[in-house]
């Protein structure tokens, strides 16, 4: 069971697993037999919180844990913040950051390691490609866009999730209260999406691959060499005509 990014908050310095969403969690674990993997934050102290997804087994152990490691610039945290602050921004519109993670980017559940991209870490390759450089059979993509409902970065979203899933050769699972929940296959087709914000229970038998693909080798180098062919290419056809002509 794989729920969203950030849908358990956790205010007051406290911790998930001393929270009664913990508790209900575990219930809901042991009665449909699976394990979730939930999007929480937490205080972190000093104006700071964490964004993670953590993996709660049947027993309510939490088995597993990552935080997000790429966060959302002017969003999730305030960069050069006190510089801003005396050039009179309005800095206090991101009262806190987010503490940025420093885990690999994959979790174990199911007897199986799925490549975890939280929100818009799914549109950076090298994300994705360090779960599956590190044995992934599938990505997952929980997210919650609530500040760009109804805007075309949604679709843009879904789209990054197709990308991945045809660079990596994996099935993605991308879940979001505010925006698309889709399976993706490792074709890149969308299947099963909701509406905005839907809410609503989707479930889809995926693929579990193993083995990389030349993207996942070679990481963005496949595109900077394609670019660099292409531009010879254009150079070569262009010296060409122009020795045609001189001629």
């Amino acid at each position: 069971m794989i729920w969203p990014e950030n849908v358990i908050s956790i205010t007051n310095h406290g911790l998930f697993l001393d929270s009664p969403e913990y508790s209900e969690i575990v219930q809901q674990a042991k009665r449909l037999n699976v394990p979730f993997v939930v999007g929480i934050t937490e205080d972190a102290g000093q104006n700071q919180f964490t964004n993670a997804q953590v993996v709660v087994e049947v027993d309510g152990t939490i088995s597993g844990r990552y935080d997000k490691v790429r966060r959302v610039p002017f969003g999730e945290y305030m960069p050069l913040r006190s510089l801003l602050k005396s050039l009179g921004a309005p800095t206090d519109l991101v009262p806190r950051d987010a503490r940025a993670g420093t885990s690999r980017g994959w979790l174990d559940f199911a007897d199986t390691r799925a490549s975890v991209a939280i929100s818009w870490e799914i549109f950076f390759g090298g994300r994705v490609n360090e779960g599956v450089t590190d044995g992934a059979t599938f990505i997952i993509n929980p997210t919650n866009g609530s500040s760009y409902t109804w805007t075309i970065l949604q679709t843009q979203q879904v789209a990054a999730s197709q990308l991945r899933a045809r660079e990596q050769g994996r099935d993605v699972v991308q879940i979001s209260p505010t925006g698309f929940s889709a399976f993706i296959d490792s074709n890149g087709t969308v299947h099963n999406r909701t509406s905005i914000g839907e809410q609503q229970v989707l479930e889809r038998s995926i693929q579990l691959r193993s083995g990389r693909t030349l993207y996942s080798r070679m990481g963005n180098g496949v595109y900077i060499w394609c670019l660099l062919i292409a531009f010879a290419l254009l150079a070569r056809r262009r010296s060409r005509a122009i020795r045609i002509g001189a001629s």
